[in-house]
């Protein structure tokens, strides 16, 4: 296994410590790791799409106010992940197998991040980082069914998340043009502001 597929779950941790901005880079270690040992037609369309569900949210989020929701779990959360990996890697290791279990450390990383953190933001980067995993698994396994079912769930997961995310986070645009009116009306308007 190489160094990359071992980085991918290390990253995947970084997820959820520090959320959705993290997600980016989970996509490109990802696409890096299926793409190391060759070109095949399902390593290409494995890293083309860790891309896809890595890249728009980034581009999209920019358009809305940062979430600042307060989180119950804290510190403890990336360790409880690391703990699951490394039953994980060992329960790998007693089963006889000798390759590191890259997509299935990630998988875990991100339901950890899905069932733990309370803000929608974390939650829609767990899910992708879960994502992101069963890619990894379908090809370093060959299996190309599995790939395209992870394809669709990416998909459902891409376009429901960001629909939630649209519907209620406030956008940048929105908050910047309330401030302007609020300074215009301000000093002038008096008591005239409701």
């Amino acid at each position: 296994m190489t160094l990359l597929a071992i980085l991918v779950p290390l990253v995947a941790l970084c997820v959820v410590a520090r959320g959705v901005g993290f997600l980016l880079l989970v996509g490109v270690v990802t696409a890096l790791a299926m793409l190391v040992d060759g070109l095949a037609p399902l390593q290409e369309v494995g890293a083309g799409l860790a891309l896809l569900f890595a890249i728009p949210p980034q581009v999209f989020l920019a358009r809305y106010q940062h979430d600042a929701t307060l989180e119950r779990s804290g510190a403890a959360v990336p360790f409880f992940a690391l703990g699951l990996m490394v039953l994980l890697l060992l329960a790998c290791g007693r089963a006889g197998s000798t390759v590191f279990p890259a997509g299935l450390c990630t998988m875990v990383a991100g339901l950890v991040a899905v069932v733990c953190r309370q803000s929608m933001v974390w939650q829609w980067a767990g899910l992708l980082t879960c994502i992101e995993g069963v890619l990894l698994s379908a090809v370093l396994g060959r299996q190309p069914v599995v790939l395209g079912v992870a394809a669709l769930a990416g998909a459902v997961v891409l376009l429901l998340g960001g629909m939630c995310i649209h519907r209620i986070m406030p956008r940048l645009v929105a908050v910047r043009a309330a401030g302007r009116h609020g300074r215009r009306t301000g000093p002038a308007g008096g008591g005239n502001n409701t």
